[in-house]
Formats: structure tokens, sequence, C-alpha cells
């Protein structure tokens, strides 16, 4: 596996060795710790036994005493790296999802010491949010905010977007539609005014919410942006987009025609699907089947003749088990 250009050489080892140590025996972990106890700055020890006890088996924890063996990791690097950012920095993060209210009540605190430590350090602002969005999004969003105005360049708000997003799947239907105005209030001010980041896919959860909500001019605006890139896969996925939107505005035929424009490099991307699905609900088959026989071996051929003799069966094909 070839190093990703956008990490240092360190963070490529503390990525092969948290790969590595999903593997790693009781035995072999049981000498980690004890060699944590003599090194505790050991960092390469830290990653190691924080990727181990990150591991999980269905909706829980894979082992014995991991919420607290994970949380004394995540406490120790709250506590002495609360600046680091890449790849550390975005593992950290993605782990406040695993701790029961108790242990992340204490986690919420500790990065909240170090906020009130550093009130003007963007990044801890920005990493104690990005940890602790996952259960208190109010909290998390004054410190994305006060993050995103001391490094309006950190792409914070990219990093908020995603975590708006990701409260749609928790979060009551009553609170849906408020929390979409959120994704597109946030989402189009982090297009607008952060540079680089991964903006095709800020531009999805945007355009997401701007279709449930009708707002079809902030779907545009995002083909907009995602067509400046000039990208292939950029381009399709604008295409896409003005697709669905032709269609809620019963435009079948140009839906049709951004489905099967088809440029090399183009990849069988979900909102791709989506598209599809939708259109053949409206009553379209041959347009469908020339989309996924334009693929080739970019589809596996189970899935390409699957789908294809489900067209022929009159029968709305699987793509959201695909996709999904």
């Amino acid at each position: 596996m070839k190093r990703n250009p956008s990490m240092t050489e360190e963070e490529w080892r503390w990525f092969e060795l948290s790969l590595a140590a999903r593997k790693l025996s009781a035995a072999e972990i049981k000498s980690l710790e004890e060699q944590l106890q003599l090194e505790p700055c050991n960092m390469d020890v830290r990653v190691q036994l924080l990727a181990y006890y990150g591991q999980y088996e269905g909706n829980e924890l894979k082992h014995k005493n991991a919420e607290q063996k994970l949380s004394e990791q995540i406490l120790w690097l709250i506590e002495n790296k609360p600046s680091v950012s890449g790849y550390l920095g975005h593992e950290i993060a993605r782990r406040g999802h695993c701790f029961k209210p108790k242990a992340f009540g204490s986690l919420r605190q500790a990065w909240l010491e170090q906020v009130s430590a550093a009130p003007l350090d963007g990044t801890i602002l920005g990493n104690a949010a990005s940890f602790i969005a996952w259960n208190d999004i109010e909290t998390a969003s004054e410190l994305f905010e006060r993050a995103y105005a001391l490094q309006p360049e950190a792409h914070w708000m990219g990093t908020f977007v995603i975590h708006c997003s990701s409260q749609l799947w928790s979060s009551p239907a009553l609170y849906a539609d408020k929390i979409r105005k959120q994704i597109i209030d946030v989402g189009i001010r982090s297009l607008e005014t952060e540079p680089g980041g991964a903006t095709h896919i800020t531009c999805q959860y945007v355009s997401d919410a701007a279709l449930s909500l009708g707002r079809f001019d902030i779907v545009r605006r995002c083909a907009e942006i995602l067509r400046d890139w000039d990208q292939t896969v950029c381009t399709q996925m604008a295409n896409a987009y003005l697709g669905l939107v032709a269609l809620r505005e019963n435009n079948r035929a140009l839906a049709v025609q951004l489905m099967l424009e088809m440029k090399r490099g183009y990849q069988p991307q979900e909102v791709v699907f989506r598209l599809a699905g939708e259109l053949f609900d409206a009553g379209e088959r041959e347009s469908i089947a020339q989309l996924i026989k334009s693929f080739k071996k970019k589809l596996k051929k189970s899935v390409r003749d699957r789908w294809l003799k489900q067209i022929a069966n009159d029968e709305r094909p699987d793509f959201n088990e695909y996709c999904c």
C-alpha cells in the first residue's frame, strides 16, 4: 500500500500500526500496555491501543473493558495532545461516538477544560467540537463557530456539516428540516469561504438537504461549484443532482439526458443510482439499462446482470443495497 501523499511519514506509520493492531493477541496488547507504563509518551504504542480497543462487533465495542481502556487513551491524548491535527486528530475525534453517557461526559469535560485553558487556539476548539459533536451538537456548534473565526481556512465548517448530517440519522422527524436548514447554512459558508477540503462531500450533504426542502437554487449552486473543480467525478455528481432537480420540475427528458452523459473517469456513484431509481419510478426502463451497461467493468458482472434482469422483469433494481 502506497503512502497517502497528504500524510506525513509519521502519520502513515501510525496508520499502518493501527491496521495491524486490530489483529494483535491479548498477550501482545498486555505487552504494549506494560511498555506504555514505562514510556507514557510513546505514540506508536498509543495508536495501537487506540485502534485495538476501538474495534466494534456489531453495535458494541468488541473487547472486554474496551470502553474503560479506550477512555483512558482518549483522556491522555486530550490532556497531552489537545492540538494534534491530521490523522491522529481525526482518530481522536471519531471516537466520540464510542462512549456511554457517563464516560462521554467525563471526556467532554476534559475537552472543555482544554478550551478554557486555550480559548484562542482554534485547533483545540475545533478538536473539542469534533469530539463533543457526537453527543452534544449545541455545545459543538458554538465551538465550531469559534474555531472557524480563529482559523477560517482550517475547514471547521466543513467538518461541522458532516456532524450536522449525522444528526439526521438519530433526530426525530420533527427536527429534521431544522437540521437540513443548518446543513445548508453552514455548508454554503464552508463552500464559499473555506478553500480546499472535501468540497464534493460538502456539496453532497448540502444538495441532499436542499432537495428535501425544495431549495433547488442551492442544488444548482452546488452543481456550479462541483463543475468549477473540473474533475470528472465532480461533474458527474453535479449532473446527477441536476437530474434530480429536473425530475422534481417535471422535466424527465432532461433528467435522462443528464444521467446518461458519460465521460472517461465517471464512476458508479450513489447519487447516480439514486437518480436512476427515481427515473425507474417515473416509468423509465431502457435508459436505465443503458446506464448500467455503460459502466462495463466498473460494476461487477453479477451486479450488472442482476439489475438488467430485474429491469427486464419490470422490477426496481436493488440500487440501495449496492450503494448504501
